[in-house]
């Protein structure tokens, strides 16, 4: 194992109190006075077994020496035994009182800040026990002691401290890349939840660590129109975005809208705002896909449609309809636009909707013999079944589909929500939402996280930075995110300076005492100057020790955070079962690292002294 060594402490460390002279002559009086009393006692001991010496001891430890000094009160050998016994004992003592009333060293450097951030109290209120009595508002007893919440850390050198949030509570988490993001937050969500889970990657090791378990609670889903993770074998099936629109007939033209608002998000890339061309785009594609849902045809329709401006079919669709005189007067300006911006408008359309052309994509969008249709509605109502939804940025993104599935689920469960009891679903759904800026480029994120916990919908929006936020959100929006969460947690490795200041600004300061004196021939002072301090720097946020997270939680102080690995918690028996030959070889994993890390620990030990002795030797040569 890696030697843990004290770390160094952030805080800059008060000024003495006190001159060198004051210092030296309270030692002084500290070894006189102990030694007589060591003496005293070993006296007293030799008294109690030889009977010497006679008369009275002196207490006072000045009167004691000149005693001894003096020969007035005899030393013999016993109390030279007893003195050494005695020293060893008061010396151990000192030691073990020292142990455990000194200042605690830490693993991590960041952990010595932990003093000046939240009490006792606010760590209560995250405890496993605070949040299941809040669990028992919404669940079954026996559920909500089982699955009271999230555990999303610790407290930093004490495993048996849990950190967790409650079923009300909805995470923006922002962790660099390789800062342990999925191992420490997404998969042992997916574990705990309690109910159906959505989950989101750009990568297949999501699907291989958690199958095991997932698969043993219900139905799995994986969405996989780019070919992420071949290795999952699963039945045919098949998601059509236009049942977003379908779902409502009332409101089929709003909805048309919001469907095309995805998929012009998804091709949008950095931007706060929509151009003219995407406007008009935007509004093209809406009646494309309102014609589509009208007629119940395939949205791969609406690619040819909108790549053969002669193509009237959709304006006749919604003119044989009679329903939607605004979206069809929408549709028909489009068309007859002067050629050159009807050009232009098409071409924003059919940009939008490239992803459509893809001959992969095609199969997990459009009906085919033997394919199941995937009902949101459905899937929302069952107990415990899991959803992957996998994508990648690339020529062949599917994010707008990706999204439009997420989505889809998403406001599916918001009206189970409403219909049910109180209001909300009868089990949370937990929505871990990894690479969500890649994934998940959903317009109406930000603004529904201000009431999705009320309707136990759980989402965890995992970004890499607080400008991919911006790129996908907007400044407004990724704001919006911002504030709205009840669970904020920045786990380092990023270098984002403004998201950084907006850090150090929330995590406060704390006011550093500084003491200095001085002395003249017949005075002495101390003067006591205090000054505010940031707890953490940006300098210090951006260099987070990996394994930590500050978390920002609403009503408390900030909290750091000791993040664990999945394979290191404690899992219902049968979960550990399913997992055990993962366990073992992540376990395995970690002491190979740790065997790196210890041999790379030595090595630049060997560097640093060499380096301390070629730069020590020209000095000496010069002196010489």
């Amino acid at each position: 194992m890696v030697k843990k060594r004290p770390a160094k402490d952030l805080r800059r460390k008060t000024l003495p109190t006190m001159s060198p002279q004051t210092a030296g002559m309270l030692v002084l009086i500290g070894v006189v006075a102990g030694s007589a009393w060591i003496g005293a006692g070993s006296l007293a001991i030799s008294r109690a077994i030889t009977g010497r010496p006679d008369g009275l001891i002196p207490a006072n430890p000045v009167a004691f020496w000149l005693a001894v000094l003096s020969g007035k009160v005899g030393w013999s050998t016993v109390a030279t035994g007893a003195a050494i016994v005695l020293t060893v004992v008061f010396g151990y003592g000192a030691w073990l009182l020292k142990k455990v009333f000194s200042k605690p060293t830490y693993e991590k450097r960041v952990d010595n800040v932990k003093r000046f951030l939240a009490d006792s109290t606010d760590l209560y209120t995250l405890s496993r026990q605070s949040v299941e009595e809040q669990a028992k508002r919404f669940l079954p007893e026996k559920l909500a002691h089982s699955h009271p919440g999230l555990r999303f850390g610790q407290v930093p050198g004490n495993p048996k401290q849990g950190l967790w949030s409650g079923w009300e509570d909805l995470y923006l988490v922002i962790f660099g890349p390789r800062a342990g993001k999925t191992v420490t937050q997404v998969i042992p969500a997916i574990f705990s939840a309690p109910g159906n889970v959505v989950t989101t990657s750009n990568k297949s090791d999501i699907i291989d660590q958690t199958l095991p378990v997932t698969g043993k609670r219900g139905t799995v889903w994986v969405f996989d129109p780019q070919n992420i993770a071949p290795q999952v074998e699963q039945p045919q099936w098949f998601f059509d975005p236009l049942d977003l629109i379908r779902r409502d007939e009332k409101r089929m033209d709003s909805a048309a809208i919001g469907l095309a608002e995805i998929f012009r998000a998804s091709e949008t890339r950095d931007s706060d705002q929509i151009d003219y061309w995407a406007s008009l785009g935007r509004a093209l594609v809406s009646g494309l896909f309102l014609a589509a849902a009208i007629a119940n045809r395939p949205i791969t329709d609406t690619h040819r449609w909108v790549n053969d401006q002669e193509d009237r079919t959709p304006i006749i669709i919604l003119r044989e309809s009679g329903r939607f005189a605004s979206a069809l007067g929408q549709l028909e300006a489009a068309y007859n636009l002067v050629p050159e911006t009807r050009s232009g408008v098409f071409s924003q359309g059919s940009q939008m909707l490239q992803v459509l052309s893809f001959e992969n994509t095609r199969r997990w969008i459009t009906p085919s013999e033997g394919a199941k249709r995937f009902d949101a509605e459905h899937f929302v109502r069952q107990r415990r079944d899991t959803l992957y939804v996998l994508s990648r940025e690339g020529a062949d993104s599917a994010s707008a589909l990706t999204t439009a599935l997420v989505a889809s689920v998403m406001q599916a469960a918001e009206r189970y929500g409403e219909a049910s009891p109180n209001g909300r679903l009868p089990i949370p759904l937990v929505g871990a939402l990894d690479e969500a800026a890649n994934v998940v480029r959903w317009p109406d994120l930000p603004a529904l996280y201000s009431h999705y916990g009320s309707r136990g919908i759980i989402l965890m929006t995992i970004l890499q930075s607080y400008a991919q936020g911006i790129g996908v959100w907007g400044e407004h929006g990724m704001e919006a995110l911002w504030s709205a969460s009840a669970i904020l947690m920045y786990g380092g490795g990023v270098r984002d300076e403004d998201m950084l200041r907006k850090l150090e600004s929330l995590i406060g300061t704390v006011a550093e005492t500084s003491r200095s004196s001085s002395s003249g021939r017949d005075q002495f002072s101390v003067n006591t100057s205090y000054e505010e301090k940031q707890i953490l720097t940006v300098a210090e946020l951006a260099a987070l020790d990996r394994g930590r997270a500050v978390v920002l939680s609403s009503g408390r102080r900030p909290i750091l955070a000791e993040l664990t690995p999945w394979w290191n918690r404690k899992w219902p028996k049968w979960i550990e079962t399913a997992l055990a030959g993962k366990i073992a070889a992540q376990k395995e994993h970690e002491r190979a690292e740790e065997e790196a890390e210890e041999q790379q620990q030595r090595e630049q030990e060997l560097g640093q002294r060499k380096y301390r002795r070629s730069s020590a030797a020209p000095r000496r040569k010069a002196r010489t």
